[in-house]
C-alpha cells in the first residue's frame, strides 16, 4: 500500500432550508435553517476525505477559519492519528471546536485500505437500534404519546422525551402517558438537560434532591434512562443517583470532552451510559477509547448525535465496533428535528429497516451516499 499524505483542503460554509423550526432550547429564537461547515483532505495518491460539522448559527467567517486551522494537516500522513491527536487537536483553541477534523482522516484511512471502518474497528455486530430523538417541548403528553405510535409505523423501536416543565410532575406525567401508550413495544428514554444548568438560570433548573426524586419515580415508570439529570461536572451527586438505580440507566456526557473527565465519570461510578460527542468531546480516536473505558466499567456507550449526519454515521461506525454499544441517536421529530435538514448532503436520510435497525454502511472509509447536486451546487469534490 503506498503510503498517502494530505496535499490540500478545501473548506465550504453552508446554509441550508432543511433544518428546524424550533431549537430545543426554548430561549432561542425559532429559525428554519441551519449553519454547516464542509471539508475535504485531497492526498497525493488521488484519495478524498470528507467531514462535516453543523450548527443552529455558526461564527461569522467559520470557513475561513476551519481553512487556516486544517491547513496543519499539509503534508501529513493521516494515518499518524496519536501525532494528530497531540500536537493539534489537544492543542489547538480555535474559538470553534475542530474535532470533527478527525473524521476525514478516517475516512481517507477506510479508502486506502478499502474497508469501511467499523471494520477496521473490530465489526462486533453490523447493525444499532435507533431511537427518535425528539426536541419539541411544547406537545401534550397525548400528542407525543400518538408521535411515539407513529415513529414505531415507521421501523422506530425506541423514542426520547424531553423533560422541560417548572413543576416536575407534569414531567411524570409525559412520561407515564408515552409508556403507556407504546404499551412495550418501544422503549423510551428522557432528557433532563441539566447538564448545563445552573442555580439562577430561567426555571427548570433541578437541584440534587428534585433529580433523585425524579430518577426514582421515573424508574418505576419504567424508563430505560434519565439523561443529564444534574450538571455534567457534578460526578458525586450522579453518582449518589445512579447507586440508587437498579432497573435504570443513567445517561449523560455529551458535552465532556477528553480523557480525563471520563475518567472521573467512570472512577467515581457517576453514569452507567455514557454519550461521548466525536464532535464536541474529543476527536474519534479519544471517543473510541472512552467507549473502550466504558466497556471495562460495565457502562454501555451510545454517542450523542446533534450536529450533523457526519457525526450520526461515524457513530454507527463506533456503535457496530464497539462490544458495549446501545442505541443509536437518531435526530427525528418531523416539523421540528428534520432529518433531511440534519443529513444534509446525503442522497437520502439514512434508512432504517422494518425491524428496527440501522446497518454499517458497507462501503470504504465513512461510506455514506452523497447528494450528487449538493456536491456540485458547492462546489466540492465527489469521491
Amino acid at each position: 500500500m503506498r503510503i498517502t499524505k494530505v496535499k490540500a483542503v478545501e473548506v465550504r460554509g453552508i446554509v441550508t432550508g432543511k433544518g428546524l423550526v424550533l431549537p430545543w432550547d426554548p430561549k432561542k429564537i425559532p429559525q428554519d435553517t441551519r449553519d454547516y461547515v464542509m471539508v475535504q483532505f485531497f492526498t497525493d495518491s488521488g484519495l478524498v476525505g470528507t467531514t462535516m460539522d453543523g450548527d443552529y448559527q455558526l461564527p461569522v467567517g467559520i470557513a475561513e477559519i476551519v481553512r487556516q486551522k486544517a491547513g496543519y494537516f499539509i503534508g501529513k500522513d493521516p494515518f499518524e492519528l496519536e501525532v494528530h491527536n497531540r500536537e493539534f487537536f489537544q492543542k489547538e483553541k480555535a474559538p470553534v471546536r475542530l474535532f470533527f477534523l478527525e473524521v476525514a482522516l478516517w475516512d481517507i484511512i477506510g479508502k486506502a485500505l478499502s474497508q469501511p471502518l467499523y471494520h477496521l474497528w473490530g465489526a462486533s455486530q453490523t447493525k444499532v437500534v435507533p431511537y427518535a430523538a425528539t426536541v419539541h417541548f411544547y406537545k401534550t403528553p397525548e400528542e407525543r404519546a400518538e408521535d411515539a405510535l407513529k415513529f414505531y409505523e415507521k421501523g422506530f423501536k425506541a423514542i426520547k422525551l424531553r423533560l422541560h416543565h417548572e413543576d416536575p410532575k407534569d414531567d411524570i406525567k409525559l412520561v407515564a402517558t408515552v409508556i403507556k401508550a407504546v404499551n412495550g413495544k418501544m422503549a423510551v428514554m428522557a432528557d433532563a438537560n441539566m447538564a448545563g444548568k445552573a442555580p439562577g438560570d430561567p426555571p427548570p433548573v433541578w437541584d440534587f434532591q428534585t433529580a433523585q426524586r425524579m430518577a426514582l419515580e421515573l424508574q418505576d415508570l419504567g424508563l430505560y434512562w434519565l439523561e443529564e439529570p444534574l450538571p455534567r461536572h457534578d460526578y458525586d451527586g450522579l453518582a449518589r443517583i445512579r447507586t440508587q438505580l437498579t432497573k435504570m440507566y443513567l445517561a449523560g456526557g455529551e458535552g465532556n470532552v477528553g480523557l480525563a473527565d471520563y475518567r472521573e465519570i467512570l472512577g467515581r461510578g457517576a453514569l452507567s451510559y455514557i454519550q461521548p460527542d466525536p464532535m464536541i468531546g474529543g476527536p474519534v480516536s479519544v471517543i473510541r477509547k472512552i467507549a473502550a473505558m466504558g466497556e471495562a466499567f460495565g457502562a454501555k456507550f451510545g454517542p450523542h448525535h446533534g450536529k450533523s449526519g457526519v457525526g450520526m454515521l461515524i457513530n454507527l461506525h463506533m456503535q457496530c465496533a464497539a462490544p458495549n454499544t446501545g442505541y443509536i441517536e437518531y435526530m427525528y421529530d418531523p416539523g421540528f428535528w428534520n432529518p433531511d435538514g440534519f443529513q444534509a448532503g446525503f442522497a437520502h436520510p439514512y434508512p432504517i429497516d422494518k425491524e428496527g435497525y440501522m446497518h454499517a454502511p458497507n462501503r470504504p472509509g465513512l461510506g455514506i451516499e452523497w447528494d450528487r447536486q449538493f456536491f456540485k451546487k458547492y462546489g466540492l469534490e465527489f469521491a
